[in-house]
């Protein structure tokens, strides 16, 4: 009864801990912010946006 009592206590922590860390998601620390209306404003977005600076 014992081992039944701290199993169950913990899968529910575990299950609490992955639906914790599944409604966080990915951070957002590392997305790209959009440009200004898609506007190519230095090289380095140029390069971002696929269009090669050197020309």
């Amino acid at each position: 009864m014992k081992e039944l009592i701290i199993f169950l206590f913990t899968l529910v922590i575990g299950l609490f801990l992955l639906y914790r860390m599944a409604r966080r998601g990915i951070s957002k620390k590392y997305e790209r912010k959009p440009s200004k209306e898609g506007l190519v404003t230095n090289s380095w977005s140029a390069q971002n946006e696929g269009v090669d600076p050197s020309l």
